[in-house]
């Protein structure tokens, strides 16, 4: 147990090191604007693609609380634009595609060449593979918020029929089960979607057992960042700095921590698989 707990240390010694030597704190920079702009193309492509529209069937309370949960911050300005543009969206339907490619391949091209790198591998797909693979995980990332839509409708209906069972004696038993499913369900899908980053993105047979501990490792810090910055957010003063588009600024710096700690689990989980697989040799 203590040469184990010895050699993470060692590997997380190393991890950061090379985490900051590639520049990651600068590509996580990138990765962040190119999620800003990418989100709205994304969010109205995947609702307009499923027949889902927000006007039709009133979904943006859910949707709400879906992005809520992985947000930091009141996801209000978001949501009011995206009602306000999904009444035209027959009209953006081309241009979202467009964005949304240039702005997928903008997040997850480097994502991939950074993964590549934490694990060794020396040779990269042909570019059309990757700007669709790019795509690919462009919509499996929204997807995953589509499904949070569906489990927030299913969590809600749950809690009722707990409710008319339990009767109100039992409220607080049931808001607990409640938020105890609510997190229990967001932490699953962010675990999900990380698990598929780790997979698809490196260019090798990663395989899911080899993904999972770096996705977890992620899903774990990401989830204690996520409750750290909503606890410090307010003292930050992004509207007394930026005014009216302070909302947008914090977005963009919670992207920017969220890919900092996606490179930095790929750099760990690389790590640890050496160290304990495959005992410093890396067959790829």
């Amino acid at each position: 147990m203590d040469t184990q707990w010895r050699t993470t240390r060692i590997v997380l010694r190393q991890a950061l090191g090379k985490f900051l030597r590639e520049d990651s704190l600068m590509i996580s920079g990138s990765i962040a604007y190119h999620s800003l702009l990418g989100i709205f193309p994304l969010l109205l492509l995947l609702l307009g693609l499923s027949g889902l529209y927000i006007h039709h069937f009133e979904l943006s309370g859910y949707l709400a609380i879906v992005l809520r949960r992985y947000l930091p911050m009141r996801p209000d300005v978001i949501m009011q634009n995206l009602v306000g543009i999904s009444h035209a969206f027959g009209k953006v339907g081309a241009s979202s595609f467009l964005l949304l490619l240039w702005s997928s391949s903008g997040v997850f091209l480097p994502l991939e060449r950074a993964m590549n790198r934490a694990w060794g591998v020396g040779s990269e797909r042909p570019w059309w593979r990757r700007r669709l693979l790019a795509l690919e995980m462009a919509f499996v990332s929204g997807s995953v918020i589509v499904v949070g839509v569906g489990s927030v409708i299913l969590e809600r209906a749950l809690r009722l029929r707990l409710e008319n069972w339990l009767g109100h004696r039992f409220l607080r038993l049931t808001a607990l089960l409640y938020h105890l499913t609510a997190a229990t369900v967001s932490f699953g899908l962010a675990l999900l979607l990380f698990l598929l980053l780790f997979e698809r993105l490196p260019h090798a047979e990663m395989g899911f057992g080899r993904a999972f501990p770096g996705a977890l490792l992620t899903a774990v810090l990401w989830q204690a960042a996520r409750l750290v910055f909503t606890l410090l957010l307010p003292f930050f003063n992004y509207r007394h700095v930026y005014g009216s588009i302070g909302v947008l600024v914090a977005l963009m710096s919670w992207a920017y921590i969220s890919s900092a700690l996606i490179l930095f689990g790929a750099q760990v989980s690389a790590g640890l698989y050496r160290s304990f697989v495959t005992d410093g040799g890396l067959d790829l």
